[in-house]
């Protein structure tokens, strides 16, 4: 039976690479997405945001590294309005991407993500990845993050956003650990205040209430995790 074997490997090996290849195709677009992104923000936008996430002090944007103002960046993206359009809106009326574009299905899930916390159930070391659970609602996500692949162990929690892409899910750029006992104390009252039902589906945010919940829950990662926290960033390998 050493040839069934091979031969099932085998084909589990090359789908592994295929999704790898794709991966890292979707990474470099991502990567040049957030960058013209970024590029969009209103000068306004950043300090605005920042002070919502906690890194604003007497005035001024404090940052403890590089990871932290790409936390700002994505938090900007979806969440500072203005007309009531993010600049992911506006971004998608004025270049609107070549249908079956890799930008247009990174837009598409941009669009349909949201900010979570997730435990990390098992690492697919094959996959390059992780097998995550949503503590909010329980959907599990099959996600590819070379960083968390090589470095996390079941049972992390991570915060942050995740993009549906057909076939995997990925980062937006960054997650946050957090630990054990501040998930209980610190973020269980959080999650409590807008997800009162934990057996219930997760509900249908508005537009003030994912801001809300999003800056909340990084601000206290971010405050809790001090200056020497480690963040998992999966940029291109």
């Amino acid at each position: 039976m050493k040839w069934l074997f091979s031969f099932v490997f085998g084909k589990q090996a090359a789908r592994d690479d295929d999704l790898s290849d794709r991966y890292q195709e979707v990474r470099k677009a991502a990567v040049q997405l957030n960058l013209a992104l970024a590029k969009e923000v209103p000068k306004a936008a950043v300090p605005e945001c920042g002070k919502k996430l906690g890194l604003v002090k007497a005035g001024t944007l404090i940052l403890n590294n590089d990871d932290e103002i790409a936390i700002v960046y994505d938090y900007c993206f979806h969440h500072y309005r203005r007309a009531d359009k993010s600049v992911l809106d506006r971004h998608r009326e004025q270049h609107p991407p070549a249908p079956g574009s890799t930008e247009a299905a990174l837009l598409e899930a941009m669009g349909r993500s949201r900010y979570s916390l997730f435990r990390v159930e098992a690492i697919q070391h094959r996959r390059r990845g992780a097998s995550l659970c949503d503590l909010l609602g329980g959907e599990r996500f099959d996600l590819i993050d070379i960083a968390l692949s090589e470095t996390a162990e079941p049972g992390l929690i991570v915060a942050g956003r995740l993009l549906p892409l057909p076939g995997f899910a990925m980062s937006s750029g960054t997650l946050i650990p957090v630990a054990e006992p501040v998930y209980e104390d610190k973020m269980r009252p959080v999650i409590r205040k807008y997800y009162p039902d934990p057996t219930a589906a997760r509900p249908a945010f508005s537009d003030a209430q994912a801001a809300s919940f999003e800056a909340q829950i990084i601000r206290i990662a971010l405050r809790e995790g001090g200056e020497d926290n480690v963040f998992y960033t999966d940029a291109e390998h």
